[in-house]
């Protein structure tokens, strides 16, 4: 996702702390005022053969063995890993950057490290289109590094600008445009001082990419400045004693590249033509990264023979620039390929490209939904609020006291199930010592499954406990003040977050209850649409903005009445909801607004051969017949992606065994999951 320019700079950024850490080592190899010692000595050393596997796996020898610090481990490996085009396992470690807190930066080594990995970090969430994230990460940055001393990382130019492209692209125009400003002072500022011509190519292709987010947006007019203020550095470049003919091509090809796009944006088809002419003549444009971005302004001025020519060397570029198959990458290159041979005509290879695209599409997608789990899971930074609130107020708050005991009191009570369990299972090893090597097989299965299960619990658990202690700080802070619009936010995310734990609470108590030898007594006389109207208000589905939902229910099934448990009937049927609810993938149907195109959960209600039949049925993920029956066992789930703790349809179908009834899924619909819950009339 780097270009040419952004690989250049990650390795002058090398070289700086290279030559840094080699000089100061000249001097001693204790570590130094700055903080860089021998281990960076090392790294340099290594890092000048451009032999990056050794480099990663030096680094993290060092970092174990207490030699390099976590930020400076971070950098070196990320500068490594994006320089070999290895940009997912980059972003890992970037997610790192999120528990580096600012009484961790004790040296200029460390500062310095943090500077340019956050600002790396934000060029890739911007390269990926990830804007909230990158503003989100770049204004942390800027709050650690004020802590640590270091007051200019938002005002520097690089940030600046994508701080501005970001707020652009969430249609933030006048922010964006105040961003914009005050990279372009510290453009000026930074000139004023070196006036060099790395300087100067630096401070061009910001002012270059701050054109080119106007032109995307469709914002010509703010476009147009930024590139006649790239025409004056272009010709101090030009004219200056040191001159770099490297640099001066790459600002030429750059500038006229802009320029072309802005004329033709705007129906100056000549001027266009002419502004392409001179980025044609740059060696920059031979470059086979070039060749294939320059399709772009092909594509949009027609010229799709030529951009289906060029994209024959598309398989080549992703090749030698390490891309993976993701979703941005098809986005970016495979379908303006189809796009530019379709419309050249070429219907065979078009027809050839789409088959690839299809191939690509679900593999990306699952890349894609890894990713967007990693970034949401730290979206919030919730631990790193909770350090900052302990610097600031030392005294334990007497709401952290209670979190404390319920913590407690749910894990003695997860590990009083897991001991019955385990109780359970070594009783029917004493009972078959014929059958010991299979039962030890199960029960190492169960004890990983309880282990997992416990982990589970614990994150589920302490997420709403972090909001409620962190809520409970801000409310006891002395001095604070709070509007009463964020006073009901937070009222709202209390109650919100009381209620998920006592959910939780609930559903162990009705796991412990079903593993009992206590009976579920049947004296309710209600009808079978009443059960499904009570379920439907207990899960919440008709309040899912993601999925439609129906409920059908069979004129019988209104009419008469039958014998059960009401309260256990609703529960295991709400269960079944709250199950098609959360595996119709709401992230999958996030940007859309077409009913139609929504997930369906359809529930329903009917009667037959003295049973009442509540059928559940949805279009989600759906579930593999060999697991048909798995899915019934605690602590079992088939998506380790989705949130919960797998004992739902356990509970259920016990609830509906012990009031004579089951549930059961019908293997035979593949349009994604049924389940069916039978009770009977009498």
């Amino acid at each position: 996702m780097f270009s040419r320019a952004a690989m250049m700079l990650l390795v002058m950024v090398l070289a700086v702390i290279v030559v840094a850490s080699c000089a100061k080592h000249q001097r001693s190899l204790a570590a130094d005022d700055d903080g860089y010692n021998s281990a960076d000595s090392i790294v340099s050393v290594i890092g000048d053969t451009r032999d990056f596997p050794r480099l990663l796996a030096v680094t993290d020898s060092l970092e174990r063995n207490g030699e390099l610090s976590q930020v400076r481990a971070i950098f070196y490996s990320t500068v490594a890993y994006n320089l070999m085009g290895q940009h997912r396992s980059a972003l890992n470690l970037y997610y790192k950057l999120a528990n580096i807190d600012a009484k961790d930066l004790t040296c200029q080594a460390d500062i310095e490290s943090f500077i340019y990995s956050s600002k790396d970090y934000v060029r890739l969430l911007c390269d990926m289109r990830r804007y909230d994230r990158a503003l989100h990460e770049a204004y942390s940055a800027d709050r650690k590094l004020k802590a640590a001393g270091y007051s200019a990382f938002v005002d520097h130019h690089d940030i600046a600008q994508m701080i501005g492209e970001s707020q652009l692209y969430l249609d933030q125009a006048a922010a964006a445009a105040k961003s914009f400003e005050k990279s372009l002072q510290s453009m000026k500022v930074r000139l004023s001082v070196n006036n060099d011509p790395l300087d100067l190519l630096e401070c061009q292709k910001t002012m270059n990419a701050i054109a080119r987010a106007y032109i995307h947006t469709r914002r010509y007019d703010e476009a147009a400045p930024w590139i006649q203020r790239q025409d004056s550095l272009y010709v101090e470049a030009d004219n200056h004693p040191r001159r770099d003919s490297v640099f001066v091509d790459e600002m030429k090809a750059e500038i006229n590249y802009s320029k072309a796009l802005l004329a033709h944006a705007q129906g100056r088809n000549d001027d266009a033509e002419r502004a392409f002419g001179e980025y044609m003549s740059t060696q920059l444009a031979k470059n086979l990264g070039s060749i294939i971005n320059s399709c772009e302004y092909l594509l949009e001025s027609h010229r799709y023979e030529e951009a289906a020519q060029n994209y024959t060397q598309l398989d080549r570029f992703l090749l030698e620039s390490g891309y993976k198959c993701d979703l941005e990458n098809i986005g970016r290159y495979m379908l303006p390929k189809y796009r530019a041979n379709l419309l050249a005509g070429h219907r065979d290879t078009a027809l050839y490209i789409a088959n690839v695209v299809a191939e690509y599409y679900d593999t990306a997608l699952v890349r894609q939904k890894i990713i967007d789990a990693d970034l949401l899971s730290t979206i919030y930074d919730t631990e790193g609020k909770e350090r900052q609130i302990a610097e600031q107020r030392a005294k334990i708050s007497h709401l952290r006291l209670i979190t404390v005991v319920i913590v407690m009191v749910i894990i003695i009570f997860f590990f009083h199930i897991y001991s019955r369990q385990r109780r359970k299972a070594y009783n029917k090893l004493n009972a078959k010592n014929h059958q010991l090597k299979l039962a030890n097989e199960r029960a190492e299965e169960s004890s990983r499954m309880k282990a997992k299960f416990i982990r589970q619990i614990s994150h589920e658990v302490r997420t709403p406990l972090n909001v409620l202690s962190g809520f409970s700080q801000v409310l006891t802070t002395p001095g604070i003040e709070i509007d009463y619009d964020e006073l009901q936010s937070i009222s709202h995310k209390i109650v919100e977050n009381s209620e998920r734990i006592t959910k939780l609470v609930d559903k162990m108590l009705d796991l412990s209850l079903v593993n009992s030898d206590a009976a579920i007594e049947c004296c309710d006389k209600v009808s079978p649409a009443e059960v499904a109207t009570q379920a439907i208000d207990k899960s919440g589905i008709q309040k899912a903005d993601h999925l439609v939902f129906q409920l059908q229910v069979a004129s019988e099934a209104e009419s008469i009445s039958f014998v059960t448990n009401r309260k256990s009937a609703v529960k295991s049927l709400a269960l079944l909801l709250d199950n098609a609810m959360k595996f119709t993938h709401p992230l999958a149907f996030k940007t859309h607004h077409d009913e139609h195109e929504k997930a369906q959960v359809v529930l329903s209600v009917n009667v037959d051969n003295d049973e009442v039949a509540f059928v559940v049925e949805d279009t989600g993920i759906g579930i593999p017949p060999e697991q048909a029956e798995n899915i019934f066992t605690e602590f079992v789930q088939l998506d380790e992606y989705t949130d919960g703790t797998g004992i739902g349809l356990s509970i259920a179908r016990s609830m509906a065994r012990h009031m004579n009834g089951d549930i059961t899924l019908d293997t035979d619909y593949t349009a994604g999951a049924r389940f069916v819950m039978s009770l009977p009339l009498r």
